[in-house]
């Protein structure tokens, strides 16, 4: 397949990228610096030097079977102001419209990528029919809601919708925790009794492969693994196989005021999700069942 990659040279973007290339496809990746050092094979993939911003602006001289869309807005951690928070939801509304638009104009199928953003309460378990829920950083992405559903309205495009969970491993945001693990400290935030889905980056690429394959048109699909674990429970683990001494808790209100409201909600937010469609749809299997061999085969590095 000839595949082309919005987001190729990001965290999960790269991962997909190398799975893509090892299976045999023909991939093309918009990239402001081409010249970037990435995991996989540069001299087997082809580059075009441009701007998510700046697409309309882009030349393209063949046609794509299918367009990946994994790029995340960039933003510096730390507390977001009103103002910061309408800037980054302006520049997200703009990310998702111009890669729409692209697919327009090349009448190419879209793989789009939101979060597993769903609000549970006790023993519920959300699939893919409940309603994404846009608060804390996941109201970023209110635009997409209402962008996707004027897709399937007017049949615009062909449209599968990728939904993961927080996606760990060693790299993007979460390679910070490694460091901080290998240093001797762990952080959980809160009381961590929330749950949010999680999902190796490897495994996460994994299912995206199999849905640029297949070409589910119309489906959305929860990518998380077999096991709903709570925050706490979670970086206890961490901690446990970086055989780490120092667990800190931060309570939530010295959180809140430090953070902002913003990334407080988004990071105790309760979502217990299921992977039952994906798993039957595409007969998808995570190499990592559960958090506890993904972050195994993270210490072992």
């Amino acid at each position: 397949m000839n595949v082309l990659m919005i987001g190729g040279t990001g965290f999960l973007g790269s991962h997909i990228v190398d799975k893509l290339i090892d299976r045999d496809h023909r991939v093309t990746v918009i990239s402001r610096n081409p010249d970037r050092k990435m995991i996989f094979d540069n001299s087997k993939v082809n580059f075009i030097k441009g701007d998510i911003l700046t697409l309309n602006e882009l030349t393209f001289t063949e046609k794509f079977d299918v367009i990946v869309y994994t790029a995340m807005i960039p933003f510096k951690p730390g507390r977001i102001s009103a103002k910061k928070f309408r800037q980054l939801q302006l520049l997200t509304r703009t990310y998702f419209e111009n890669t729409v638009n692209l697919a327009k104009k090349l009448s190419c199928p879209l793989v789009l990528t939101s979060g597993a953003s769903f609000e549970t309460v006790r023993n519920e378990i959300a699939d893919e029919h409940w309603p994404l829920a846009r608060k804390g950083m996941a109201a970023l992405g209110k635009c997409y809601d209402e962008i996707v559903t004027d897709i399937k309205k007017n049949n615009s495009i062909p449209l599968i919708e990728m939904l993961p969970g927080q996606i760990y491993g060693n790299g993007g945001m979460f390679l910070k925790m490694i460091n901080m693990a290998q240093k001797g400290r762990v952080v959980i935030l809160g009381n961590g009794k929330n749950y949010l889905p999680r999902i190796h980056v490897d495994d996460c690429a994994s299912a995206y492969v199999l849905a640029i394959e297949k070409l589910p048109i119309g489906k959305r699909f929860i990518v998380c693994d077999n096991e709903n674990v709570s925050v706490k429970d979670f970086m206890l683990y961490l901690a446990e196989k970086f055989k780490v001494k120092k667990v800190i808790t931060i309570p939530k209100l010295i959180l809140r005021l430090v953070i902002g409201k913003h990334i407080y909600n988004t990071l105790t937010m309760n979502s217990k999700v299921t992977n039952s469609f994906i798993k039957n749809e595409l007969l998808w299997q995570p190499f990592f069942p559960s958090y506890k061999e993904g972050i195994d085969a993270l210490a072992e590095v």
